[in-house]
């Protein structure tokens, strides 16, 4: 999941790019996470005009372990892990700044990769920012808290439904309000 610092057509086309550097850097065979984002900050930062920037969320799942590998480049929406035991929700958000915001050595020092469980019944929701800053026509924002409640809410429910489900949340809160952001959104879970 990424959001990318411009508009239109420059930031499609760095997003493409950074999507392409990290994508070929994770396919290498025996590929060390922390090690593809890093290689891929310093070719995106050499490619990019000051100030542009591309933040990235990475999940990695391991059906068989039973885990996710997640790193955060400056992502700002963290990852919400709903655990199906507990049926509560958990914030997952690994430090890291911004893909291409600092040519390296800051970028190495601050990117942090984790692994977390991933039981029967557990999810995970990524979603871009868009998400959070749906306005309504007294221009107040859903917010992160809002947003959290949705998808707990609605995390019971099959993938599909969640997903139309917090659809639908997000575009009652809006109101007729036109989205002032893309949204993305995806819903992974492991069968009970």
């Amino acid at each position: 999941m990424c959001d990318v610092s411009g508009r239109g057509i420059p930031g499609a086309l760095i997003g493409a790019i950074a999507r392409s550097y990290l994508r070929a850097e994770l396919m290498q065979p025996d590929t060390d996470v922390a090690q593809a984002f890093s290689r891929t900050n310093r070719e995106l930062a050499r490619d990019v005009r000051r100030g542009m920037f591309v933040t990235a969320l990475y999940v990695l799942l391991d059906p068989k372990e039973g885990t996710a590998i997640v790193a955060c480049a400056g992502h700002k929406l963290p990852i919400v892990r709903y655990t199906g035991a507990d049926k509560k929700i958990r914030i997952v958000h690994p430090e890291g700044i911004a893909l291409a915001f600092d040519k390296g050595p800051v970028f190495d020092r601050t990117l942090q990769v984790q692994k977390i469980p991933i039981e029967p019944g557990d999810r995970i929701i990524l979603s871009t920012t868009g998400a959070v800053q749906v306005q309504n026509k007294a221009g107040e924002e859903l917010g992160e808290k809002a947003f959290y409640r949705t998808v707990l809410q609605h995390s019971g429910a099959g993938t599909h439904d969640l997903l139309d489900r917090v659809k639908n949340s997000l575009e009652a809160h809006a109101d007729g309000v036109a989205f002032p952001n893309d949204i993305s959104i995806v819903a992974l879970s492991r069968p009970a």
